[in-house]
């Protein structure tokens, strides 16, 4: 029987809110925040930006230390089923609403093709794209999981080494040289950010030495400076380079969690998460903890609907108020509302297929 690790229930709920984070105030557009000039509310929608950017990668970590010792627990058809039942199912389900509420909110005629269309392109709901992610991780899941039961701590290692030279290395050769590598196509992985499952399980399964610890967090702190230096003067001071990224006006390449400084700085902050364990005693603390990050997955779910049909509304109440206080009310209110829905609808019995 796997062992209680508390710190994972902190990360699903640090990470949940750092999504809706991403999704209310960091864009500066969306604030209304002009972007052909550097102000304050521009330099912090990007540092908030790129600080919060965790959330998704941590929650791709807490799955694969999760699920990448099932064979321990279950056997690869419960595997499956139980994926199935928490994850596709609710995906399929939310997308058909979002179909209705979000995309047709939009103008889009709303027939069976479109919606296959747009389902298949992930153009339903948008911070749905990690979705189609991890369930392209699952479907690996059977054979990583021979790695990791069988393979060596050296041989995993490897397996993640060569992730990150695939997913974050090759990319930014790519951008260097202007080119277009086909060497990603040959790792039996699908997905840009399998690094990430693999490094969840490593890292919450293997002992890290205090002095790699600290390692880890100093190249992290370094990458994380670098990502807030790059994205800012390669937005401003040198414009229109090939193979960079600039939705609105500002470079996100730099700070794109497939590449390798957000990598760092993810794992150092699983690891760090990890190390608070041992200051999750109290009971309390770890039924409040437990409770809190059953909602989590619902929150992805939910928050959604929320910003397309509530923020807006919410805000009229707040026009007078300085935008600052805007930012920081936003993603409270749509992460509590987001949580209370959650709950209400997992005490209703029949509903337990749509917030697992």
């Amino acid at each position: 029987m796997q062992k209680t690790k508390y710190f994972m229930y902190l990360n699903a709920i640090i990470s949940s809110f750092a999504v809706v984070v991403a999704h209310t105030i960091t864009n500066p557009v969306q604030l209304g925040v002009s972007t052909t000039k550097i102000s304050f509310y521009l330099l912090l929608c990007i540092v908030l930006g790129i600080i919060f950017s965790y959330g998704v990668p941590l929650f791709f970590m807490q799955s694969g230390a999760n699920v990448l010792n099932y064979r321990d627990r279950y056997t690869t058809h419960v595997f499956f089923k139980k994926r199935i039942h928490k994850v596709i199912i609710p995906f399929i389900l939310w997308s058909i609403l979002g179909f209705f509420f979000i995309y047709g909110k939009e103008g889009f005629p709303l027939t069976i093709k479109n919606f296959c269309v747009a389902f298949l392109t992930g153009n339903i709901v948008g911070p749905y794209w990690f979705f189609y992610n991890i369930i392209g991780f699952y479907i690996c899941v059977p054979f990583i999981s021979l790695i990791i039961k069988y393979g060596s701590t050296n041989i995993i290692k490897y397996t993640i080494f060569i992730l990150i030279i695939v997913n974050t290395g090759i990319p930014i050769i790519n951008i260097l040289f202007n080119t277009q590598s086909s060497f990603g196509t040959s790792v039996p992985f699908i997905g840009p950010y399998a690094q990430y499952f693999i490094a969840g399980w490593y890292l919450n399964n293997v002992n890290i030495a205090k002095k790699n610890r600290l390692r880890i967090y100093s190249l992290a702190i370094v990458m994380l400076l670098f990502e807030i230096v790059a994205t800012i003067y390669f937005s401003f001071f040198v414009k229109h380079i090939p193979m960079l990224n600039y939705p609105d006006g500002i470079v996100k390449t730099f700070y794109d969690i497939a590449m390798f400084p957000s990598f760092c700085v993810m794992c150092a902050l699983f690891l760090f998460l990890k190390q608070l364990e041992p200051k999750l005693s109290s009971e309390v603390m770890r039924k409040n903890l437990k409770k809190v990050a059953g909602l989590t997955f619902g929150i992805y779910l939910i928050h959604p609907f929320i910003i397309v049909w509530l923020l807006n509304p919410f805000n009229q109440i707040f026009l007078q108020l300085p935008l600052i206080v805007k930012m920081l009310i936003d993603p409270l209110f749509v992460y509590c509302l987001s949580s209370l829905i959650a709950m209400i609808v997992r005490k209703i019995g029949l509903l337990h297929w749509i917030v697992p």
